[in-house]
């Protein structure tokens, strides 16, 4: 079976390419496409501008994606689409431009699609970046099918446009009239839908969980190279980058001072993901703000800042230097989960919540909201809390409830186990094999 797999972007730290965005979303899509490619043959599309390759250290063909074969398939048919929807786009220029691009690019997606003849296309995400790819997989009769790794439609603290929004309301309500195959990542997405968008039960949804890799590396792993600041020094360090916008100590240096605090009896948490309103770290400043009994606790962020720096200045307003890490971008998180007691995960809106199996991969227990769209595939009460009211009183009672408690961390890697990659990936597969057999 051919598959080709389509998505905005990914984020792949081995292609610099696709280094620019480092999401939840690039990473999930990358490993999606890595691992299905190790069962199937598999091309990726992106709308990066690429050269591609077929690396054969890669389970999957890169299909290059260059200005020069964007413009010499474009048609003219492509051109008055751009042109049409330049006139008619209310939007800002720039957005204007954008959408301009996504039309002219059909010409060469056209001509991927007669080159490569995948027996199925699957499309990561729905938006104005999606929307010609299923228009052109309708007019040429190719069977595809559309993963969803979140909605932006219902929720208010994801920055996205009205007309974005309308264009996933309409996609979801015709893809049940007309029986198009969607998967979405999480049982609480696909009951959302249902319940504002659909009205009624989805018959063409199906939820496929994320899934994350087996760690190889044990609890007594250590860092691929050694830091040389003391916990002194590190302190100073840190100070110095909180006053510089997206600054930083190195990972080697983080990895010493937690692991000095930890065999110093220090409790340490984690809060993975990048830092947004949405994901709504500031909640978690709130609690260790002012509250005695996190005295002896480190929280550590981890992830890129896309909030403005606000989380940063509460951090310096609240003189909680020594107590909150901003920790950046961690493409090494592996090796860092052996220090974590506890990992919080308090976003106002998610699709599913990555960070909370890779943390049970390594025994690593959760704190997280009821109303999550995933609480209900990943709440095991021998691996998490929940939280029913989203107030800072009702997460500190919580997160101190979860540090008192004795968690075996064997049950919580068993756990994990149930949301391993490659299970992910055979679901994926036998998605594939149905929709392949269906009549047209």
């Amino acid at each position: 079976m051919k598959v080709m797999i389509i998505a905005p972007y990914i984020y792949d730290p081995d292609m610099p390419e696709f280094t620019g965005n480092k999401t939840g979303f690039g990473i999930m899509v990358h490993n999606i496409v890595k691992t299905v490619g190790e069962y199937e043959e598999v091309v990726l599309l992106t709308r990066a501008i690429t050269s591609g390759g077929n690396n054969s250290e890669k389970s999957y063909k890169v299909l290059s994606h260059t200005w020069k074969q964007i413009f010499f398939n474009t048609r003219l048919n492509d051109w008055l689409r751009g042109a049409r929807t330049f006139a008619l786009n209310s939007r800002t220029l720039k957005d204007r431009i954008r959408c301009v691009f996504y039309e002219l690019d059909g010409g060469y997606f056209k001509r991927l699609i007669r080159k490569e003849q995948p027996d199925i296309v699957h499309i990561h995400g729905i938006g104005t970046i999606t929307q010609s790819y299923i228009r052109i997989c309708e007019e040429m009769k190719i069977k595809y099918a559309v993963t969803l790794h979140g909605l932006i439609g219902l929720n208010a603290s994801i920055s996205a446009s009205e007309c974005e929004k309308q264009i996933e309301r309409d996609f979801l309500v015709n893809a049940a009239i007309k029986n198009v195959p969607v998967s979405v990542i999480s049982s609480g997405m696909k009951t959302r839908i249902e319940k504002y968008y659909l009205k009624s039960k989805a018959t063409n949804i199906n939820v496929i969980t994320n899934g994350t890799a087996k760690s190889r590396i044990n609890r007594m792993s250590t860092i691929y190279k050694k830091g040389h600041l003391d916990e002194q020094e590190y302190l100073e360090k840190y100070c110095t980058c909180l006053s510089v916008d997206n600054s930083y100590p190195k990972l080697e240096d983080t990895f010493n001072y937690l692991e000095y605090s930890k065999n110093n009896g220090k409790r340490i948490l984690y809060y993975v993901g990048n830092i947004t309103k949405n994901k709504n770290q500031i909640q978690a400043v709130e609690m260790f703000r002012n509250n005695k009994e996190f005295q002896n606790s480190i929280l550590v962020l981890w992830g890129s800042e896309v909030d403005g720096g606000e989380v940063r200045k509460k951090i310096i307003e609240y003189k909680l230097e020594r107590r909150i890490i901003l920790g950046g971008f961690n493409n090494k998180m592996n090796y860092f989960w052996k220090m974590c007691d506890l990992n919080l995960f308090f976003s106002m809106n998610d699709g599913f919540g990555l960070p909370i199996i890779e943390g049970y991969m390594h025994g690593i227990p959760c704190v997280m909201f009821e109303d999550l769209d995933a609480t209900v595939d990943l709440f095991y009460p021998e691996a998490m809390i929940k939280v029913k009211d989203r107030n800072v009183d009702a997460i500190t009672n919580a997160v101190k409830v979860a540090l008192n408690k004795s968690w075996n961390q064997e049950e919580i890697v068993k756990i994990g186990t149930l949301f391993s990659i490659e299970t992910m990936a055979k679901t994926y597969i036998k998605w594939y094999e149905n929709i392949i057999k269906q009549q047209v």
